[in-house]
């Protein structure tokens, strides 16, 4: 069969075509958004194996997510690729490889600490939750930027950070009294695990070399978040017969704060010697008028658009004592009868701006799908599951014992026993959708126990249950994602940006996330923001985000005719402000 005929080609365009196809090494693919990533990613796999130039089960895909993993394993199934292809997040690919050596080595498994904020809370009791998660945050910022406590007040020096425990000297110490506290209970924390992992590569030639052979073909996916620590570990991986596939899109890095280097996507060439660039712009996803808004975002042409033409994105503004009625009645107004909620998004650029929010929904009768609500391991019928499965149990047995039952099913109970749970469509569903992350766990450690599937879980919590509702998400949690209408809310500065980005790095990731939430929309993009808001007890003065004009018309929402005027002198003067302080220009 002549290549161009080939039913893996077909229904692509040139450059995913070339992305496919092109056997460089290595390669990165700089993919837009929604240019179609997966699909050339599990195409490009189902290629190579096709053509005899890569063995699926010497090919490993690291994931950002779990569900990522899951969704690129589905597609390959339905290639003709029946789990033969490993696929993970680094956290799992690192502790299938740290069990696999503990096994060969007559050793037990290394312990997981469950609870990083309890062990900082006993070092520091006098700490409140919140003072405890911006350690907790902090400390998983030095290890992803290989920062060790002695260089930590240097390095936040440099980076612009606020130690979130008084001078930089005294986190410092905190941070290496907490090393210690884990050095003395003999538990690894998830960066443990990566570091671990690197540590094993490097001292362990025999484990080294079978763990290169085993993965000798691997795909990395949203190279633009990974860190250093992470990126140390993919080098160690890669020996003189691999071959690397990166993928990712600087316009999408926004995971800086978190010790991301974007900087390892806008230099690749310089961090992986001899890699070939291709570029996917054209995007599948979103209306041109979207896109046409998203490009004005980041001050560039426009992605070239596969849809046709749609409705202009709108921009309304009203009370913040309206906010919540105001939403409601929009995402009201675009249900259509008979299709499902889930549908339309409500995106904010912080968890505390979605709480009001999705209560108002709910008192509005509108159906809410909060990840929080909807996570798998959170489920009645799941932790019963789990808690029947006993924890040194094989898992693969356990997970071809529930699906037996599942097949056999006839009465009105799963009897994964001891503990029945009730058999709904809704539940069996639910069943069937937690047994294939289990899938997913397997490919990476054929001889998982529980035990050790259930300390996986516990390091990538966003195993979501299908149900029906307006997904509530802030603008990072809606990575990846997509909705046929998306509404933005709080587009007001101190939210968009976010208050405390005050250097040019920092205002610029807020600008790429603004432009990751607007890619979201396939169809129709609303934006709502408030002039005031009650914020510590007082009702203050907002002004619009820098970048609100740059998204669309203006024009009130429904009940808030008479602040019309005050929304556009309040957008004309963003654009003032915008044209006399003009920021620094994106990474490219």
């Amino acid at each position: 069969m002549d290549d161009a005929e080939h039913p893996l080609l077909a229904g692509l365009t040139v450059e995913q075509r070339d992305a496919v196809t092109t056997r460089a090494s290595p390669m990165c693919i700089i993919a837009g958004a929604g240019s179609g990533k997966t699909r050339v990613l599990t195409r490009r796999i189902a290629w190579q194996a096709s053509h005899g130039s890569a063995d699926p089960r010497r090919t490993l895909a690291v994931t950002f997510t779990r569900r990522a993993a899951r969704e690129l394993r589905a597609r390959l199934r339905r290639l003709g690729l029946n789990d033969e292809v490993r696929a993970g997040t680094f956290h799992a690919v690192a502790l299938a490889q740290l069990r696999r050596h503990a096994a060969d080595s007559g050793r037990r498994p290394p312990r997981i600490l469950e609870n990083a904020a309890g062990l900082v809370a006993e070092l520091r009791p006098k700490a409140d939750r919140a003072a405890v998660a911006d350690i907790v945050n902090e400390i998983g910022w030095c290890r992803a930027r290989l920062v060790i406590p002695e260089e930590y007040p240097a390095e936040a020096r440099a980076a612009g950070r606020r130690p979130p425990w008084g001078r930089a000297d005294r986190f410092a110490q905190l941070y290496a009294d907490y090393e210690s506290a884990k050095g003395r209970r003999r538990v690894l924390d998830f960066d443990d695990v990566l570091s671990r992992s690197l540590e094993l590569m490097a001292t362990e030639p025999k484990h080294a070399a079978a763990h290169r052979w085993l993965h000798q073909h691997v795909l990395v996916d949203e190279f633009q978040d990974i860190n250093p620590l992470q990126f140390a570990l993919l080098r160690s991986w890669l020996g003189p017969d691999s071959t690397l596939v990166v993928v990712g899109d600087p316009d999408q890095a926004i995971y800086g704060w978190n010790g991301a280097d974007p900087g390892l996507i806008d230099a690749v060439g310089e961090h992986l010697p001899g890699c070939a660039v291709l570029h996917m712009r054209t995007n599948f996803r979103s209306t041109p008028e979207v896109l046409a808004a998203a490009g004005r975002l980041l001050d560039r042409a426009p992605q070239p658009a596969v849809r046709p033409p749609g409705d202009e994105p709108t921009v309304s503004v009203c009370d913040g004592s309206d906010e919540a009625a105001v939403l409601a009645r929009a995402v009201r107004h675009r249900h259509r009868p008979g299709s499902r909620w889930r549908r339309q998004a409500v995106l904010a650029r912080t968890n505390a701006q979605l709480e009001p929010l999705r209560r108002a929904l709910l008192r509005h009768g509108i159906p809410v799908a909060a990840p929080t609500e909807r996570s798998l391991v959170r489920k009645p019928e799941i932790a019963a599951l789990l808690q029947a499965w006993p924890a040194g149990a094989s898992l693969a047995s356990c997970v071809a014992e529930t699906r037996r039952e599942l097949r056999g099913l006839e009465s009105a109970t799963i009897r994964p026993d001891p503990t029945p749970v009730e058999a709904t469509p809704e539940t069996r569903a639910t069943v069937e959708a937690f047994l294939e992350f289990a899938d997913d766990h397997l490919s990476l450690d054929p001889d998982a126990t529980v035990a050790a599937f259930r300390t996986a879980l516990r390091a990538d919590d966003r195993a979501v249950a299908p149900s029906d509702g307006v997904d509530l998400m802030t603008f990072h949690a809606a990575k990846g994602l997509e909705w046929p209408v998306v509404h933005i809310v709080g587009l007001e500065d101190g939210f968009v940006p976010i208050a405390h980005a005050r250097t040019a790095p920092a205002l610029a990731e807020e600008r790429r996330l603004l432009h990751v939430a607007v890619t979201r929309a396939e169809q129709e993009l609303h934006v709502l923001w408030c002039n005031r808001r009650d914020l510590g007890g007082d009702s203050v003065d907002r002004e619009p985000s820098r970048w609100l004009e740059m998204i669309g018309s203006s024009r009130s929402a429904d009940g808030v005719e008479s602040q019309r005027t005050r929304n556009l002198e309040g957008v004309a003067g963003a654009r003032q402000e915008l044209k006399a302080q003009r920021r620094p220009a994106m990474p490219r």
